[in-house]
């Protein structure tokens, strides 16, 4: 397991932004900052990153620390040896914490406000109270003092390899799941490629020829040198290592030139074509994207991207082609088939038609095409905007150069000998894509309908002989109630220890794996089950810090909990034993006991009792609207909430005050309007803070300390001082924020915290928050220490709360890499991350929410010193 023990070294440069500053320098290296630096030396051991060299507890104070009591009170005194970060504590008999006391960076540098003081030595005084103003109960209780934070990786969920598409998100026309590439090898490898994230994240995963996996391609693993994958659009980070640039279009992860992710969505992203040789892959773009194409390597390197043209001779159509896209390899190598895509106009690209382009040359000539009497009946194929189909569907090649294409129009499969002369022909309806038996005459054909209602089906056919006109023999139902989608289905056939394995996917089955068993196809792997989780998108969550709780919303509505690291799962919250709670923002009040929570568009935020099995409603004055509707957020263009915090006096959240007339909510920008309590009444009144970057601030996460300070993510200035590596990512500087703090103007006990709208933030922590795409979400712990992640270093740091680091981490690593824990197939040197997008943290634990990778990580909390100090 990957222990990261914090380091004593020099203090970083760094500049906190007060209001009270005259000059206000913005220096950004602040908070995280990468551990691999030259000023940093490591030294590994095992599995186990330490300090080197470490303290020894004693060492790290001068003398032992004394506490003494008197008249109700309790005093703390010590000195420490070095300057370090410090914590000190009450715990009850459980060891649970009662009373946060003081955290922060002690020595030169100015630490947090109050008891803390500049220097080694500090004198603390507990007066018996706990973090609520209440005596403390639970005694005897001890003073827990702890120094020199780290972290070790615990437990990860989700990463799931056989995970793309789940029923488990809403909007599913919208959302982008995607397959749209499979490619089997001579050795019995099988690549699949599409998205697993709604808003488009693409991976590329390698399986041997029954479905096991083996490794992830794409994303690039994370043990390959900068000069092997410099082709993917990266950055080089100071401590020698990379990590993948963003394309924020769509908050697609890699630029949008290599193909791996596309415009409008994903729609148009790359397809995998098949290639002769075992160790590279091909993807293809065409619609709308140019007549583009590009090679890689079957491990994931691409050390310069040099694309070529995927389509030679005559001039592609001005707008593009359309439709479907199938490909099949000619047996000797030298040549592909392209169906599907085409243009309604006539000429070279008119639909209905197969071309063999010469890979040597790229040169394309047309292999095939319908007459035009053939050609009239163009209804019949059954195209519409939701579902799109072409006259000819997929097309495949047998072992002796035979091309079978699916016509579509024409209710059959064509079968053309090598010069392109129909030899035969079989009846279906609706051919979808196709394959051939490598050893005998069989055929296999999926066939495919559907609309925008999503009342479509898809199935799976087996003829036995090919130069029979007869009917398929075997029919698989794989699913009902398909549509709505615009990409095909996929089929393969592999050999194996003497079996045919028939591969076939569909973005919303996704993949499943039949055995041929002559009379029947025997099912051997289904994707859609041999996974645990169903959990896809992680983009949002928060933590209840009183049960250990994390509740996970996704970008389209639903919401999961997780109870049980021991058996991790996303459970779906429900309301009742059939009623799940839809959910795209969530906040908690611990206290109260009371979860907020608000689904996207134009709906209200609703209150629910936190504790039971259910969350059942809390209602005010017999309503459960407690704030009527303030934001709108079309989550399927990626405009995503930015935002809820819950206190025990207020409620605030990021969102744009309600249009009185009615009209287009079309401010996304994410201004802040706060809500306080208001006894038995609702809607609570708003009160909007006008003043803070205007109307349009460009905010994302929002938390509240427990004096009922109130932090924002604001996206304000340019980052003055970009880590080294990322000077020329434009998005990186675009979109990266820093944190503001607007102290209350009220107080807790009044039960208003804002009377008034605060002017401008107390404090700016200059530091490299985000990025803004996803609107990320950090977190203020019980000391006021604030996590926050930077998903495109990707680490996440942890500053106190006069902004003094206290420790960072995180490295580039994709799904394959789990810090020493079971699975893990790449080990890296930190903690291995893709996108951090959201941080949760309590007294012991640090989680992380990595949205490319698609899983959550556990880190458990590490000292170099704990003492335990008991009280009379």
């Amino acid at each position: 397991m990957l222990v990261l023990q914090r380091l004593q070294v020099p203090d970083m440069q760094h500049q906190i932004l007060s209001a009270d500053h005259q000059s206000q320098t913005s220096l950004r290296s602040l908070g995280i900052i990468p551990i691999f630096c030259s000023a940093i030396a490591m030294v590994i051991s095992g599995n186990f990153l330490l300090s080197a060299p470490l303290a020894a507890a004693a060492e790290l104070f001068t003398e032992k620390p004394v506490v003494s009591q008197k008249a109700g009170s309790t005093t703390i005194q010590l000195t420490l040896a070095e300057e370090t970060d410090l914590e000190i504590a009450i715990v009850n008999s459980h060891g649970q914490v009662v009373r946060h006391l003081a955290a922060g960076a002690v020595g030169s540098k100015a630490p947090p406000p109050a008891p803390l003081k500049r220097g080694l030595t500090q004198t603390i005084v507990w007066n018996g109270l706990n973090d609520d103003g209440l005596p403390a109960k639970g005694g005897p209780f001890q003073v827990r003092i702890r120094t020199g934070m780290g972290v070790k990786v615990d437990a990860a969920a989700g990463g799931d390899p056989y995970a793309w598409w789940t029923e488990d998100s809403g909007q599913g026309d919208h959302a982008q799941f995607r397959l749209t590439g499979l490619d089997a090898k001579a050795d019995g490898s099988v690549y699949l490629f599409g998205n697993i994230t709604p808003y488009g994240l693409p991976a590329l995963r390698r399986y041997d020829a029954r479905g096991n996996f083996v490794r992830t391609v794409f994303p690039p693993p994370a043990d390959h040198q900068a000069t092997s994958v410099e082709g993917w659009g990266i950055n080089k980070r100071s401590d020698g290592t990379w990590t993948l640039q963003a394309n924020y279009s769509w908050g697609g992860h890699t630029s949008e030139w290599t193909l791996m992710t596309g415009t409008k969505g994903n729609i148009w992203s790359g397809r995998l074509v098949p290639t002769p040789e075992p160790d590279k892959l091909c993807l293809v773009s065409l619609p709308l994207g140019g007549n583009r194409m590009m090679y890689f390597g079957t491990d994931g390197k691409l050390p310069q991207w040099n694309p070529q043209p995927a389509l030679g001779g005559e001039p592609l159509p001005e707008k593009g082609l359309i439709r479907s896209f199938f490909t099949a390899l000619s047996p000797d190598g030298k040549h592909l088939y392209i169906s599907g895509m085409s243009t309604l106009q006539d000429g070279f690209w008119r639909e209905g038609q197969v071309w063999q382009v010469d890979l040597a040359t790229r040169q394309t000539r047309i292999y095939y095409s319908l007459g035009d009497d053939e050609r009239k009946n163009r209804t019949a194929i059954g195209h519409s905007a939701a579902c799109p189909y072409s006259a000819f569907q997929g097309v495949a090649v047998d072992r002796d150069g035979r091309v079978f294409v699916c016509d579509r129009m024409n209710k059959r499969v064509l079968v053309l000998d090598p010069k392109g002369k129909v030899i035969s022909e079989l009846p279906v309806e609706n051919p979808d894509a196709i394959a051939v038996s490598p050893t005998s005459k069989a055929v296999y054909v999926t066939t495919r309908f559907g609309n925008y209602s999503g009342n479509g089906k898809l199935e799976l056919l087996k003829f036995t002989d090919w130069t029979k006109k007869a009917p398929a023999t075997v029919h698989v139902l794989l699913r009902n109630g398909i549509g709505k989608r615009q990409e095909s289905s996929l089929l393969t056939v592999v050999e194996d220890k003497g079996e045919t394995l028939v591969w076939v996917g569909y973005t919303q089955l996704p993949v499943r794996i039949y055995r041929d068993r002559g009379e029947k196809l025997e099912l051997v792997k289904n994707f859609y089950e041999a996974g645990p989780q169903r959990a896809l998108d992680l983009q949002h969550m928060t933590l209840d810090p009183k049960t250990g709780d994390l509740y996970i919303a996704d970008s389209q509505g639903f919401l999961s909990r997780m109870r049980d690291w021991k058996k991790p799962l996303f459970e779906p919250c429900m309301l009742d034993a059939k009623t799940r709670l839809n959910a795209s923002t969530i906040a908690i009040d611990t206290r109260s006991r009371h979860l907020y929570s608000r689904n996207h568009y134009r709906d209200p935020v609703h209150r629910w009792n936190l504790d039971g099995e259910y969350l059942t409603p809390a209602p005010i004055e017999g309503s459960n609207n407690i704030i009527p509707p303030v934001t709108c957020a079309w989550v399927f263009t990626g405009l995503w909430e930015r935002g809820m915090a819950a206190c025990p006096a207020g409620l605030a959240t990021l969102g744009v005050v309600v249009d009185g007339t009615g009209g287009r909510w079309d401010n996304y920008q994410g201004p802040i309007t706060y809500f306080r309590a208001h006894g038995a009444k609702t809607p609570w009144p708003a009160q909007p803070f006008t003043g803070i970057g205007g109307q349009r601030p460009n905010t994302g996460g929002i938390a509240f300390d427990r004096q009922g300070n109130l932090y924002v993510g604001i996206v304000d200035i340019k980052p003055t001082n970009v880590l080294p590596g990322f000077e020329k990512d434009k998005d990186y500087q675009a979109k990266i924020g820093r944190i503001h703090k607007f102290s209350a103007t009220g107080s807790m006990a009044s039960g208003n915290l804002f009377p008034t709208v605060p002017a401008k933030a107390s404090t700016v922590y200059d530091i490299q928050y985000g990025p803004l795409m996803h609107y990320p979400r950090f977190t203020v712990d019980d000391f006021g220490r604030i996590y926050y992640p930077n998903g495109l270093l990707p680490q996440v740091g942890i500053i106190d709360n006069e902004g003094n680091r206290i420790l960072s981490f995180g490295t580039w690593g994709n799904r394959d890499s789990l810090a020493g824990l079971p699975g893990d197939l790449v080990p890296t040197k930190d903690v291995p991350m893709a996108w951090p997008n959201s941080v949760a943290a309590d007294d012991n634990y640090i989680y992380v929410s990595d949205i490319l990778n698609a899983r959550l990580l556990r880190l458990a909390k590490t000292f170099s010193s704990t003492q335990l100090i008991p009280l009379k």
